[in-house]
């Protein structure tokens, strides 16, 4: 047992004096002061614990010490929890939750709250125990858990918010500030778009965009805006690649020229047209022909046509799409020749120039064009021809023509006896006025001529060259010019018809 008057070390509370031992309780104003005259024993006061079973508080194995206060019950209310000079202790209103302790026995909130506590030996000195030290150990992990998963959590609802302003600002900034979107590379695969006639800039682009070939509209209006030749951009068919950057395809489309096309030029017969197309649309030789024959009530003809389709091949660029039709080509020439006729009102210029029709009108303009080759000469060449056949002294109204012999025989050589043939309707050196259809296909030029010729009396005339056009008033003017042609070509001459012949 210590000495009185020291401080006395932290005992067990099993150490302590007997239980039962009478504990006096003081006034709390009296507590710890010593009393004049005699030293006064200063018991410690239990503190209330809701429902927590207290050890019975030791016996203070001696008063107070020369300094006047009893260390030892200092102590032993410390142990107890119980304030050493203002009585038992009151727990803190934030850390108790609410709990009795012998409702919820080693509940992981009473040992947070009173690990300090548990852990604190005398006078602050830390516990330094290996079950101290474990429940330090615990508490710290848990509370490391605690705050940890806290954090993670805060740092993901961060990293959702700055995700989501940043994707919201990437997207304004590219709306209203940045590039429109666009391919990068040289494209994959294949695809054919038309351009419509009178399609411009962004109607063009939308229909690129529409078959996957840029990837925005803004993109291709943007690089059509930088280039000044991309408002003459062709109607067509157009062969492209996916996923082209927006000025690759619009240069494509520039140097395509109109895309997938055929041309037919003026003065081909149906003949010819029908080989053009069966090469251009991969055809088997004879394809076309055979459909014009066995469709040519299905094509569009008009009435005064007789079932004829010659004459109504109308001459100009068409757009091939993938996997056309011969048919559906042919319909659209048709289409084309009807529409130019009727726009023209052939029948009621007709008179106006001695013709009967608005055919024979076309039947005159077909062999123009297939005899010409200046279109500068065409309107000579109608006056000569309405001149012939109103003449009756020296041309007794015949026309004398190689070229329409030659259609209905489908070939350029002649003979005597193709020239005195007179079964063949077509045959202009025996029969007179016009043939009884058209012998090729003619345009506009051709057209105009006949409706307005030039004003003169020639009766004849010879393509010396491709530039060169021979007219004549007499057959001996006509028959020098011929015989100088026909020395040119490496042909013989017929004095007596005024014509070419073979050595």
């Amino acid at each position: 047992m210590p000495q009185h008057g020291y401080p006395q070390q932290q005992m067990p509370m099993q150490q302590g004096m007997p239980q039962g031992y009478p504990q006096q309780q003081m006034p709390m104003q009296q507590q710890g002061v010593p009393q004049q005259g005699m030293p006064q024993q200063v018991q410690p006061q239990p503190v209330p614990q809701q429902a927590r079973p207290q050890a019975p508080a030791p016996e203070p194995a001696s008063g107070p010490g020369p300094d006047g206060i009893d260390w030892e019950a200092e102590a032993a209310a410390l142990e107890s929890g119980a304030d050493p000079v203002g009585g038992a202790a009151e727990p803190e209103a934030e850390e108790w939750d609410g709990h009795h302790e012998d409702e919820h026995h080693g509940d992981e909130g009473y040992v947070e709250e009173h690990a300090e506590a548990e852990q604190t030996g005398f006078l602050g000195e830390q516990d330094e125990s290996r079950e101290a030290q474990k429940k330090r150990k615990e508490k710290g992990k848990k509370a490391g858990r605690r705050n940890g998963g806290a954090c993670l959590v805060v740092a993901l609802v961060l990293v959702g918010l700055l995700g989501g302003a940043g994707w919201w600002g990437y997207g304004f900034y590219q709306s209203h500030f940045g590039p429109p979107p666009d391919f990068t590379g040289d494209g994959t695969g294949s695809v054919q778009v038309e351009v419509k006639p009178g399609a411009v800039g962004g109607q063009i682009g939308l229909a690129l965009k529409n078959a996957g070939v840029v990837k925005s509209v803004d993109a291709f209006a943007k690089a059509c805006d930088a280039e000044p030749k991309c408002s003459s951009i062709q109607p067509g068919f157009y062969g492209m690649k996916k996923e082209m950057p927006a000025a690759a395809a619009l240069k494509e489309l520039l140097d395509q020229a109109g895309g997938a096309a055929i041309v037919f030029p003026e003065g081909k017969n149906s003949s010819e047209i029908y080989a053009m197309i069966d090469t251009k649309l991969k055809l088997q030789k004879g394809t076309t022909a055979g459909v014009a024959k066995a469709q040519v009530n299905d094509l569009g003809l008009p009435a005064y046509a007789n079932g004829n389709i010659e004459g109504f091949l109308w001459p100009t660029r068409y757009n091939i799409a993938d996997g056309m039709k011969p048919e559906d080509l042919l319909k659209q020439m048709v289409k084309n020749a009807t529409d130019k006729y009727a726009a023209a009102n052939l029948d009621s210029q007709a008179a106006s120039v001695g013709l009967k029709s608005g055919y024979e009108v076309l039947i005159e303009a077909s062999i123009l064009q297939r005899e010409g080759n200046n279109p500068a000469d065409f309107a000579k060449m109608a006056k000569t021809i309405q001149n012939r056949l109103a003449n009756e002294p020296e041309t007794h109204h015949r026309l004398g023509m190689d070229t329409t012999l030659q259609y209905s025989l489908g070939r350029k050589d002649l003979n005597k006896s193709d020239m005195d043939n007179a079964s063949n309707k077509y045959n202009t050196y025996i029969n007179p006025g016009l043939p009884p259809g058209p012998i090729s296909n003619p345009g506009d030029d051709a057209i105009n001529a006949v409706l307005h010729p030039a004003d003169g009396k020639w009766l004849y005339f010879i393509a010396m060259s491709p530039t060169e056009t021979r007219f004549a008033e007499t057959a001996k003017e006509h028959y020098a010019n011929v015989k100088e042609y026909c020395t040119n070509a490496g042909q013989g001459f017929d004095e007596a018809r005024g014509h070419c012949t073979t050595k």
